[in-house]
């Protein structure tokens, strides 16, 4: 099994609250430093006394204002609310507190008049800004708390002085709130008069372009639908019947044309072909002679070319009858086509006439088609555009009637207005009425005593506490064993707490004036010490106790939890030096006063008790020697004799009692004026290590403090272990591992934890054993 799966179990805490510890933590620094936190509490207490006779009196006066209703109920005259009843107040209050009403008030009733002479003006003003209070009363309801009446205040060293002040702030409140109502009905009945005209201005301008809009669009207007569907159908008619009339014509048209074509083709016969004399008898014969030229010329034509003698001999008499008509009917010859032949015949000039006024009409039918067309589509058009009319229309009229409903609400307002304008003249709206006059003070009312002491009190115990925190963090120690094993490399042996000894005195005597000054009866030297003025105890006869030798908690106090910690660091160093047969410990700290010989004398007592390894206890501190205290009967010599090897070794150690635990004291004579020479008695040392292992299967060295010795750094290279000892609250952090830093060791650093308060303590240690802090007998030793 190894030595972790044996000692894990013993050492480990069992999850704690993080709040918790920091609270204990706190309170342990507190208790430290008590008389601290005491004196800052009494400073406090003090200055707090020292402020109630110092500070000046002060007597408040106090009125009450009452807010009365309107007097005529609103469901007759509805008056001109306005802002509420608490921005009222705040305004009248701005105005009563401003510059020029409180230089007044200074000057009418003479205050403050060395404050003024002193300071200035302003920062009187400013005094007496303070100096005045004003509170709201009222009621809490389901809307929020109204304001019925008010309260107002003013707190001078003169109870008169201050009477008449209030009853004068309370006047210029009263005149300031009917100066508001005043300037507040004023005011909106000039505003709605503003109004009145600005809205009856847009009205007009209102109506006046919705009259332009009609006129601009008459025709197309929502109104004009059903007018324009009528006209619409009404030229739809229009239209069909000309087009009847267009078709007739056209048909006339034709028949004449065909009938001019029939007419030609025949060679000037008309229709009753019967009768060829009539017809042409009636026929010019001249011009039947030209039709008659006029048919063979087109005959040689096709037969023949233009330059066929015969096509030019017709062509010429063509020419000469064309030319005897003329001169026969004095009529200009036409176009070589035989058009000026056509119109000297009567019958084909009266088919020609009546085509040219067919054609004619057909003109105009068409004209009067294509108008009919362009006022239809004028119309459809108009009617498509009516629903967007209506629109634009709908927009100026709904604007209209908003503006029109606008007006007629500020024509009621404006008449509401002047109704509560002489509602506020007659005095029958909302009114502040002193209810209770200004008082005259008999009490003051600074400075209030009680609360100048509690918080002198407070601040004190608060002062307390944050000096004695705040020292703990600008010089930070440990306290924890968590906050020892957070550093690399660290294993912590045991956490021992505080403990106490027979007086309580002892426990806190410093070892520095331990020293040997005598012999005592039985020749045995007798300790003294010189720092408390405790008298000399023999040590030989066994009945009497060396008040020092206390210390060693495992021998006199072994149930207690100082020797179970002890025990659990004495197991962990024995579990892993088990495969050696001496080995060499060193105990050591970075500072003095740490607890380091206390931690040799228990931790090798320990071994040597409950393990039965004999241990050897050896005293290499030879400025500050104190394992002597602990010795049932101090050996003639010590180590320093043994080096020089003027004793024995059996001659140079001493037993505290039957447990195989010896002590090598640093001498058996000091004072005795003998040279120390550490450095060279270190060596003498290191040279007689091979005779001790060979005698003692443990042996633990008291080694100096690191930073206050220049031997240790030697010191240190004779050990198997190094143990360093750090008691909780007193060694700085930074010295422990400046310490560590100037001893170079890599390797493994195991540590105890020494003087650590008992409340710190895991639960499931503190009170595991007997009640170490409150029974302080000394249990009875087989000696």
């Amino acid at each position: 099994m190894s030595m972790s799966e044996i000692t894990e179990p013993l050492t480990s805490d069992p999850p704690g609250e993080p709040l918790s510890v920091k609270i204990l933590e706190y309170w342990g620094n507190i208790r430290r430093r008590k008389w601290l936190v005491l004196c800052s509490i009494v400073a406090g207490v003090a200055i707090a006394a020292m402020l109630c006779v110092v500070l000046p009196k002060s007597y408040r006066s106090n009125t009450l204002i009452l807010i009365e209703n309107q007097k005529i109920p609103e469901d007759y005259v509805k008056g001109i609310g306005g802002a509420s009843v608490e921005q009222r107040l705040t305004m009248i209050q701005q105005q009563v507190m401003s510059r020029t009403i409180l230089s007044q008030i200074l000057d009418e009733y003479d205050l403050y008049e060395r404050q003024v002479k002193r300071e200035g003006i302003e920062s009187t003003i400013e005094t007496l800004r303070k100096m005045i209070k004003v509170e709201t009363v009222g009621t809490l309801g389901a809307w929020g708390k109204s304001v019925e009446a008010i309260t107002l205040s003013f707190a001078h060293e003169d109870p008169a002085t201050a009477m008449k002040v209030t009853a004068k702030l309370a006047s210029l409140f009263i005149e300031e709130n009917v100066k508001v109502r005043e300037q507040l009905v004023t005011g909106v009945s000039v505003f709605l008069e503003q109004e009145l005209f600005e809205a009856k201005k847009a009205l007009e301008a209102q109506e006046e372009a919705i009259s332009k809009y009609k006129t601009k669009f008459m025709g197309q207007l929502p109104e004009q639908m059903e007018a324009n569907l009528r006209a619409l159908d009404r030229l739809q008619a229009e239209l069909n019947s000309t087009d009847d009339l267009l078709h007739g014509q056209s048909d006339r048209l034709s028949r004449v044309e065909k009938s001019i074509m029939e007419y030609e083709t025949s060679g000037g016969t008309t229709a009753d072909s019967d009768n060829p004399k009539s017809v042409n008898s009636a026929m010019d014969p001249l011009v039947a002679r030209l039709r008659e030229l006029e048919r063979r010329l087109t005959s040689l034509r096709a037969e023949w070319k233009e330059t066929y003698p015969d096509i030019a001999d017709t062509k010429q008499e063509i020419d000469d009858v064309k030319a005897q008509l003329a001169e026969k009917y004095s009529a200009q010859a036409t176009d070589k086509d035989g058009e000026g032949a056509k119109s000297y015949d009567p019958y084909l000039r009266e088919l020609l006439k009546q085509r040219n006024e067919l054609r004619a009409d057909l003109s105009a039918i068409r004209d009067r088609r294509a108008r009919l067309v362009e006022q239809i589509k004028d119309m459809e058009r108009r009617v498509e555009q009516i629903p967007s009319r209506e629109q634009e229309l709908m927009i100026l009229v709904r604007d209209y009637e908003n503006r029109k409903k606008n007006y007629q609400a500020l024509l009621d307002k404006r008449l509401n207005a002047h109704v509560a304008e002489n509602l506020e003249k007659r005095q029958q709206g909302e009114q502040f009425r002193v209810l209770d006059e200004a008082n005259l003070p008999q009490k003051p009312e600074k400075p209030n005593r009680l609360v100048i002491m509690m918080f002198g009190l407070i601040g004190g115990c608060a002062l307390g506490v944050g000096l004695a925190v705040g020292l703990e963090h600008l010089n930070p120690t440990f306290r924890r064993r968590e906050e020892v094993e957070i550093l690399p490399g660290m294993q912590v042996l045991a956490t021992v707490p505080q403990f106490f000894t027979l007086n309580p005195q002892i426990s806190a005597m410093p070892k520095t004036g331990a020293r040997m000054a005598g012999q005592g009866s039985l020749g045995v030297p007798a300790v003294k010490i010189a720092s408390q003025g405790t008298p000399w105890v023999p040590f030989g006869n066994g009945n009497e106790i060396n008040p020092v030798s206390l210390n060693l908690v495992a021998k006199w106090q072994p149930r207690s939890i100082a020797a179970e910690q002890y025990r659990m660091a004495a197991t962990k160093l024995v579990l892993s030096t088990e495969g050696r047969r001496s080995t060499v410990v060193e105990i050591t700290s970075a500072l003095m006063g740490e607890g380091k010989t206390t931690t040799v004398v228990n931790l090798g007592y320990t071994i040597a008790r409950d393990f039965r390894k004999k241990t050897l206890l050896i005293d290499c501190d030879f400025q500050r020697p104190a394992l002597h205290h602990y010795v049932r009967v101090l050996s003639r010599g010590g180590l320093i004799e043994f080096l020089d090897s003027q004793a024995s070794l059996d001659d140079c150690v001493s037993v505290i009692d039957e447990c195989p635990c010896f002590v090598m004291a640093a001498s058996g004579a000091v004072g005795t004026g003998r040279e120390w020479n550490e450095f060279g008695r270190i060596q003498q040392l290191k040279a007689m290590l091979p005779e001790l292992r060979a005698k003692f299967q443990y042996l633990i060295i008291n080694t100096p403090p690191v930073l206050s010795s220049a031997t240790m750094g030697i010191l240190a290279t004779l050990a198997d272990e190094l143990v360093w000892v750090i008691r909780a609250g007193h060694s700085p952090k930074h010295l422990v591992q400046k310490a560590f830093t100037m001893l170079g060791q890599t390797a493994q650093r195991r540590v105890i934890l020494n003087g650590l308060d008992p409340h710190s303590m895991p639960h499931h240690l503190y009170g595991y054993t007997m009640p170490y802090g409150r029974d302080r007998s000394v249990e009875s030793v087989r000696h």
